[in-house]
């Protein structure tokens, strides 16, 4: 399959020092040009290119609203910027704007196979997941502090454990902090800057968005901050979430306690909606309310699975009595176990990898297992692995 390149320069001198070096790439075309970003726009009309390799060695505003109208533009024309500032702030930037990665400068034969390799790389992904449909499960607390997030990024890091790969998406945007329960790194992007980038949405660009916990276990997360949260609407939410049905087995939404357009149309296509709740009146209180929404929005009763979450036998409210309050029988029982829990949420650890033996990461295997039936292994940290690494 033939590639179409066009690769922008901002000086002559800079084309011609590249040229010289350039040899022939097979079933790659390559049309240079001079003019930096302020002929981005002119270039993708003219060429129709696949990709624009483009050198702006010191990007500034003025360039980057050049690059966001030539993307909006042409968002099927994928954009790889070659700059001298590769650091998170100018990656950001790039990648509201519509670009989809930052290479180091100059602008060499090394981009250019690079550039190659994202083509062809994106095409393959593409063509091998288009028939596949993962699950796509939501979770939601039924109050402030009953759990969820521990719950989701768990389960997740089980069912990678089982080979499946899955996809964590943090929808909880003003205050989602779902990566924190399984690594310390910080994320390059997030569902606004994928949801910026909507009408240019595929498989390569969801590979360099999420943050990749481990191969199979990916997060995308909530923004750091929450601004720009009206990109997020309805039809971005559902074609970024059916882009990642095609390139996960498990898709877990861990939702805000908020029922905006954006949120409902993710519950709408979700199979199963857990909500998560405590044995406290104020959360089982809240979890009838949000029950009761779920049902004047139609969804089948069986879509609707409520988890009791730090259950203990000795509570004075009984798991009758839960569900005499929800009017909604409880589907699953995560027992109570805080300090082993509280250890996990510290350390950024899953429970699983920190205290295999421990209660509630019993419970999530067999969650897991029923989820995904096959052999589930839990890794287990030494005392002092504990103590000086997270992964």
């Amino acid at each position: 399959m033939s590639h179409k390149v066009s690769l922008i320069f901002e000086t002559t001198e800079e084309r011609d020092q590249l040229i010289g070096k350039l040899r022939p790439l097979p079933d790659v075309s390559i049309n240079a040009h001079v003019g930096g970003a302020r002929i981005l726009q002119a270039v993708m009309h003219k060429d129709q290119p696949d990709l624009v390799l483009m050198s702006v060695l010191r990007p500034d505003d003025a360039a980057f609203e050049m690059i966001e109208a030539a993307t909006l533009r042409h968002p099927t024309v994928m954009l790889l910027l070659v700059s001298w500032e590769t650091d998170m702030a100018t990656l950001k930037r790039a990648m509201r704007a519509g670009v989809r990665d930052v290479l180091p400068g100059p602008l060499s034969t090394a981009s250019v196979k690079v550039g190659v390799e994202y083509i062809e790389e994106s095409k393959s992904i593409t063509s091998q997941f288009v028939d596949n449909e993962g699950t796509l499960y939501a979770f939601m607390s039924a109050k402030g502090g009953c759990g969820c997030t521990f719950l989701v990024t768990n389960l997740a890091y089980l069912l990678a454990q089982a080979s499946k790969r899955v996809l964590i998406v943090d929808l909880n945007l003003y205050f989602g902090d779902a990566v924190s329960y399984l690594t310390s790194r910080k994320p390059d992007a997030s569902v606004v800057d994928m949801a910026r980038q909507s009408r240019r949405l595929d498989a390569a660009l969801l590979a360099v968005s999420v943050l990749k916990v481990r191969d199979n276990l990916h997060v995308l997360c909530a923004p750091e901050l929450p601004y720009q949260l009206e990109e997020v609407t309805p039809e971005t939410v559902a074609a970024l979430l059916g882009l990642a049905r095609t390139e996960y087995d498990f898709v877990l939404l861990d939702m805000a306690r908020v029922m905006d357009p954006a949120a409902v149309k993710a519950l709408d296509l979700a199979e199963r909606i857990h909500v998560v709740a405590g044995q406290s009146l104020p959360a089982l209180r809240d979890a009838q309310r949000i029950i009761g929404v779920f049902e004047g929005l139609s969804y089948p009763r069986d879509k609707i699975q409520l988890v009791l979450n730090r259950y203990s036998k000795s509570s004075q409210i009984l798991l009758s009595e839960v569900e005499r309050a929800t009017g909604h029988k409880v589907a699953r029982v995560v027992p109570a176990s805080d300090e082993a829990v509280l250890a996990s949420i510290n350390q950024g650890i899953p429970l699983a990898k920190l205290a295999a033996r421990d209660p509630v990461a019993r419970a999530l295997q067999e969650w897991a297992h029923e989820l995904s039936p096959v052999a589930v292994h839990a890794g287990k940290l030494s005392w002092l692995s504990t103590i000086t690494g997270r992964t």
